[in-house]
């Protein structure tokens, strides 16, 4: 990772439950959600990714914020390699939160687009399933197909691409934590049609997972996320 960012624009944010898969999905429907200036890394020719994450921060988080919930909708784009080689890139597409503290902060601080605040969010640690909604209705529900679960302690570097006022932003985040991933078919859960997916058909868009990233639920994982600069 580039040493461009300086520790004072640093947030360590520990979290203890987190759950991530990324979805194939035509680019059809993402390319238009992205600026020019970036673009969509493909898996196929035609298809790109996007990732739906959902995290659990414990009580304390900034010194003082309540327990939350998290659920972030990015879309996968090529990196800047010129800041050192990250797991992925992605442009942030939504964030949804069920404190609204957090979801001013990350707004200001992290340029992040807010999508609103969750309504009403399930997490089943022992299952490893997630379902969120908001006043519009559920956004998804969303699952683990895999029981092998391997996990194992490590820290991996991601870039995480943001726009507001015409600008693009760029952060550096690293996640050190007790995880597993797999690519493994099964049944991962469904996203609905939700202005949180920018109202994407996804009966009709069809979106295939591609891959499952776990954090072993109970444990104290490490998100350092970068304050973001103009790229």
């Amino acid at each position: 990772m580039a040493e461009i960012a300086k520790k004072e624009d640093l947030i360590v944010w520990e979290f203890d439950f987190a759950l991530t898969t990324f979805y194939e999905i035509d680019t059809d429907y993402i390319e238009h959600l992205i600026p020019r200036r970036l673009s969509l890394m493909e898996v196929a020719p035609g298809m790109g990714l996007i990732n739906v994450t959902a995290f659990n921060f414990p009580e304390g988080a900034l010194g003082h914020m309540p327990e939350f919930q998290e659920l972030i909708l990015s879309v996968i784009v090529s990196p800047d390699l010129s800041r050192g080689v990250p797991r992925f890139a992605m442009y942030v597409l939504s964030l949804a939160s069920t404190c609204q503290e957090h979801l001013d902060h990350s707004a200001d601080y992290y340029k992040l687009p807010i999508s609103g605040k969750l309504t009403k969010s399930t997490i089943d640690r022992d299952a490893l399933s997630i379902s969120y909604d908001s006043d519009e209705g559920n956004i998804l529900t969303m699952n683990n197909c895999d029981a092998t679960l391997d996990y194992k302690s490590e820290e991996r570097y991601f870039q995480a691409y943001t726009s507001d006022g015409g600008e693009i932003y760029i952060a550096d985040i690293t996640i050190m934590a007790s995880q597993y991933e797999h690519q493994l078919a099964g049944n991962v859960g469904t996203l609905q049609t939700h202005s949180f997916f920018h109202e994407i058909d996804m009966e009709e868009a069809e979106p295939i997972p591609y891959l499952q990233m776990i954090g072993r639920p109970g444990d104290v994982g490490k998100q350092s996320y970068y304050r973001p600069e103009i790229f």
